[in-house]
């Protein structure tokens, strides 16, 4: 597809609603003495568990800073944490239980598929979801009730990691494929970003194959990804799922350059990934990131999205703070201004910032540990991505892609 295609489809992903705040206080929390409740639904066991026991600490560590604040309008928060197993149909079970407790938002889920199962329940019972994780493009319109927007994240959709995997495709400066074999893993994230990338590519699209990372082989998933001989492969996965087809890639006699998702590029880069692209999330790390990591003794290196989770519960406590009452309409409609604008800076432990800006009347914007998490007005930040390549044996950054890129339609 063509660049004027690519602006189109750009558009459609970024396109700011309305959630239309109301005027003043939604009531008041001053002098009460509940406290608020809240949930987190994470992947706490199996092949996602650290990635999940590392978010379950940061949200811990995120309401553990509102208590140290004040609290929302002077009552604590109080966090329940389940396990979703990376599960959807655990997910939703397990958000009955915090539906029982009578939270007002949570911070998941972390896999896409629970996200979508999550969504249209917490909007029909009006409590604010934000996942730290799932970045299915399907989200950015999920979770709608009522005139709000109840599923926010504070990492952003693929369809600008799509824009982006496309362009590391396409590029004369890069790959230069006329052809392209898409290879995803087989969920609802792989078909989201694989549907994305179908619609921004210039090069023919050859072969659109889904692959279960549980499988025994994957001679047949590999057969079927170079049947037409495609100048490039474009391989959608997550962490921790992509090692066994690619090194069976690596046994085969395939040879063709590799554009991977973003987040599998780690610290062990096996020697075939010679050559291979990434469409990666930018990796400053910001004076807010290095301020929570010093808040967590325990933890050395925080897991990718982890530090999401952290933004995730503060900006819902912000937002609560902001709007002057405890509940997920109320936070629908108030996350998205405190992420962003023209208010006060406020950052990683600095509630009781926000409680005295609030107190006199003044906006916040919110700087988290994971970036800025300017949330649009489909609740989802902007984020910048790197082209990158792994060149002798070292990841070698290409191109910096910033908001303006995507925000400008993926001109290039």
């Amino acid at each position: 597809m063509h660049s004027d295609s690519r602006r189109n489809v750009l558009k459609k992903c970024l396109a700011v609603g309305s959630l239309g705040l109301t005027s003043g206080c939604l009531g008041s929390l001053r002098g009460g003495s509940d406290t608020v409740q809240f949930g987190a639904l994470l992947p706490l066991s199996g092949a996602l568990g650290p990635l999940g026991q590392h978010g379950k600490r940061m949200v811990e560590q995120a309401a553990s800073d509102v208590n140290a604040g004040g609290g929302i309008g002077g009552n604590d928060v109080e966090v329940t944490i389940l396990d979703t197993e990376a599960n959807a149909e655990t997910a939703v079970e397990q958000y009955r239980s915090l539906v029982d407790r009578g939270v007002i938002g949570f911070v998941g889920g972390l896999v896409s598929d629970a996200s979508l199962a999550l969504a249209p329940e917490a909007a029909s019972d009006e409590i604010m979801e934000v996942s730290p994780a799932s970045t299915a493009p399907q989200l950015s319109t999920a979770g709608r009730a009522n005139g709000r927007k109840y599923f926010g994240r504070t990492v952003p959709s693929d369809g600008t990691q799509a824009v982006v995997m496309a362009k590391a495709v396409d590029d004369p400066l890069y790959i230069d494929a006329d052809s392209v074999a898409l290879l995803s893993i087989d969920n609802s994230f792989g078909a989201g970003l694989a549907e994305v990338q179908r619609d921004v590519l210039d090069a023919e699209v050859v072969a659109d194959v889904r692959y279960d990372p549980s499988s025994e082989s994957f001679d047949d998933t590999l057969a079927d990804v170079f049947q037409n001989d495609p100048d490039a492969v474009s391989f959608t996965s997550v962490s921790g799922q992509e090692r066994g087809i690619l090194d069976a890639y690596s046994q085969s006699e395939y040879d063709a350059p590799w554009v991977l998702s973003a987040g599998l590029f780690g610290s062990d880069l096996p020697s075939y990934y010679e050559g291979f692209y990434s469409a990666s999330l930018s990796s400053a790390r910001t004076q807010a990131y290095f301020e929570l990591v010093r808040r967590l003794s325990d933890i050395d290196e925080p897991r990718a999205y982890s530090v999401n989770a952290y933004d995730a519960l503060f900006l819902m406590a912000c937002a609560a703070e902001q709007a002057g009452e405890a509940s997920g309409p109320a936070i629908a409609e108030t996350v998205q201004s405190v992420s962003g604008g023209s208010g006060h800076t406020v950052s990683v432990g600095d509630f009781g910032r926000v409680r005295s800006l609030t107190d006199a009347g003044r906006a916040v914007n919110y700087q988290g540990a994971s970036g800025s998490v300017d949330l649009t007005g489909d609740l989802e930040p902007l984020s910048s991505y790197l082209i990158e390549r792994v060149t002798d044996g070292s990841v070698e950054s290409l191109e910096l892609l910033q908001p303006q890129f995507f925000k400008s339609g993926g001109a290039r």
